[in-house]
Order: structure tokens, then sequence, then C-alpha cells
């Protein structure tokens, strides 16, 4: 199954980043913490080329946390939950950190670094964190960001805001499925009945425990008789049960979840 798509705001966003890199000193790569290695786009590090570039790994709340540890063990990298505000100073030294380690300020200007990542991954949710104030669009959907957005953090740091970017071909079944499960593609692209039961079938292998809430009955239909999903004649709802499974996922309300496995196997 490969998914063959490249919408025209994607191909701007390409060349917007590559127009930008010249502006900044340094590139955020934002990731989701859920799934650390398929959400990283191997685009953005062609594009980004020998800037100085930090791999960030949102929603470490929602993710598996022995599966984080795995990944963090190398070094390099901080997982962090944007939803808490917490983090905001430990998220301003790794970035200060990095810069000063690999560059030498030649200029009296505040540091300039641009965020980066694929729909959804919580680029928008980082600046507005970082700058104390809601000045970057940010929503639970794919695509709110649609043009640059540059971000005063304080007095030594700006931030470019990107909207997101995938790849122009999704040849790998296994990750498309992830990423439409996390949100991070359009529940257009795949039929979301496909995607839930990928989804159960993965929680089946590596999250038993997560499916325990519906009892033991069968797929879609243990979840639609659990979850109330009736149509109007009294028949299960499959397609509802299926959009309520990943709701439940996105939020985490079935637990902690990584659906990567550990660094370098997906």
């Amino acid at each position: 199954m490969d998914i063959h798509w490249f919408p025209g705001h994607m191909a701007k966003t390409r060349r917007l980043i590559s127009e930008s890199l010249k502006l900044v000193d340094g590139v955020i790569h934002l990731a989701d913490a859920r799934l650390p290695e398929s959400s990283q786009n191997p685009l953005l590090y062609e594009l980004t080329g020998n800037k100085p570039t930090m791999l960030v790994l949102a929603k470490a709340d929602l993710a598996d946390p022995h599966k984080t540890r795995q990944w963090l063990a190398k070094g390099g990298t901080l997982a962090v939950s944007l939803r808490d505000n917490k983090v905001k100073q430990e998220l301003l030294d790794f970035i200060h950190t990095n810069l000063e380690r690999n560059l030498r300020k030649r200029f009296a200007r505040p540091w300039r670094v641009m965020v980066v990542g694929i729909p959804n991954v919580g680029k928008s949710t980082l600046i507005n964190l970082l700058a104390g104030r809601r000045s970057a669009k940010v929503g639970d959907r794919p695509g709110i960001t649609r043009t640059r957005q540059w971000i005063k953090i304080s007095a030594e740091m700006e931030m470019l805001d990107t909207p997101g970017i995938l790849w122009p071909k999704l040849e790998d079944k296994s990750v498309s499925y992830k990423l439409a499960a996390a949100g991070c593609i359009r529940d257009e692209i795949l039929p979301i009945m496909e995607v839930a039961k990928w989804l159960l079938g993965f929680l089946g292998e590596q999250y038993p425990q997560a499916l325990a809430r519906f009892g033991k009955g069968d797929g879609l239909a243990a979840v639609a008789e659990k979850m109330g999903a009736v149509s109007k004649g009294g028949s299960l709802d499959l397609d509802k049960a299926a959009e309520l499974l990943l709701r439940d996922f996105r939020s985490g309300r079935l637990g902690r979840i990584t659906l990567d496995g550990e660094q370098g196997v997906k």
C-alpha cells in the first residue's frame, strides 16, 4: 500500500523551509514520542543539511515510558510533555546548550531557531509554551499552520513556526497506519476502520491490557458494544466504534502506548 500524495501546501512548505534556513541558527525537529522513529520525516533532515538540528519528542506523557527511556539512552534527544509548563526551562536549556556547543555566536541579535516536523506533532504548542502566550496557531488536527510565523521567545531567542510536512509518498504500510492512528495524517487519507483494526491488532500483541476495558469480545464489535456505538436501527456502528477507539488512543485513555519499537526498530 503506497499513499501517493503531496498537497500544494506541502510543496510550498518544502520551499519555505529551504528558503528560511539562511535566516536561522539552528533547527528543532519535533517528533511524537509515541512514534519516535516513524514521526521523523527524513525529508526534513535532507532539507536542513548541516544546520545544527535538535530532536525533541513531544507527547511524552502519552508514550510508553520504558520505550522512551530506550530512545533517550544514547543522548542528544529531549522528551517532554508540552502540556506541562514546568518543562519550559528544560527546553530552553536544551536549545541553548545545543546551539552554544555547535556555534559561535557572530551577531548581537537573538538566536533564531526554526521548528519543523510532521503535521499535528505540536510545533505551535511548543512555541507558545516557550513564549508564555498564545502566539502561534494551534489545533488538534493536521494542517493548522499554513504560513511562516516568527515568534519572540525572549530577548535571547526568536523562533520560526512552519507548517507540518510529510513525505511525498508513504511507502511503508505500518508507518502509514502509525501516523494515521496518532492523528498525524488526516482521517480521510486512510479508511478509519482499517486504521482502527490495525491498532486493535497492535494493541492485542503489544499492550493487551489496553483492550481489557472492552471485554473478551471480537475486535471493533466489542468496542462498539462497550462504548454504545449503535446505529438508529439498533445494529452496532463499527465506523463510530473505530472513531471512538482512535479518539481514546490519541487522548491517552487507553494508557501510555508507543507504536514504534526501540531505537532503530520500527
